[in-house]
């Protein structure tokens, strides 16, 4: 998997969280139309459903990120905070 959580730089599943409300879904079988839907738990209506949970921390996000995006800035935020650290401590 190249696309990893902006948040932890894990793996991630499709959403469960409805646009609309906000709220979980839950699946619901329909033999009217044999089909499988997701259904807002608030307003009960079909759900469409953005983004992606993360599989570290539960956190919702938007988008993804390459690995190596990733990777690479969590090395610039390493970088930066030991720069400050070194400002604040007189080295």
């Amino acid at each position: 998997m190249s696309e990893v959580t902006p948040c932890c730089g894990c793996s991630y599943e499709e959403s469960w969280i409805s646009d609309c409300c906000q709220l979980e879904t839950q699946t619901k079988y329909f033999l009217e139309t044999d089909s499988i839907e997701k259904i807002c738990d608030s307003c009960n209506h079909i759900a469409e459903c953005s983004g992606y949970i993360c599989n570290e921390c539960g956190n919702w996000t938007e988008t993804l990120e390459e690995r190596s995006e990733y990777r690479a800035r969590m090395k610039e935020n390493y970088y930066e905070e030991m720069a400050d650290a070194r400002r604040k401590y007189g080295e």
